[in-house]
């Protein structure tokens, strides 16, 4: 019956919480807006990642949620404390769930 956005939002976190070679940020201000998560790497040659997450009410609007979230991070420059801090590779996911699936896509800077 957990189907809000910060219900998924939590259970990625737990996810990736045991990442040893990642700092991992939530819901914290980059650019216009605010990112998801954010996991900045310890050593600059892994790449650091910044997932949005949406959730469908409907499976029919998974695919054009994820697109809203991709530009969600293209617009409000979520990357934007990364480039500042000089990262060289940028991994975007972005996520929508829909009671038990997911749709997921990535994109890489480099």
């Amino acid at each position: 019956m957990d189907s809000a956005e910060n219900f998924y939002h939590g259970f990625l976190l737990g996810l990736i919480s045991g990442l040893p070679d990642y700092e991992k940020l939530s819901n914290r201000e980059s650019g216009s807006g605010r990112y998801d998560i954010l996991l900045k790497p310890y050593h600059e040659q892994l790449p650091a990642i910044i997932f949005k997450i949406k959730r469908a009410v409907r499976f029919t609007n998974m695919e054009s949620l994820c697109q809203k979230a991709l530009a969600q991070i293209e617009e409000r420059h979520y990357d934007a404390e990364l480039l500042d801090e000089g990262y060289p590779v940028i991994i975007r996911y972005w996520i929508c769930f829909c009671k038990k699936s997911c749709v997921v896509r990535k994109w890489k800077n480099k």
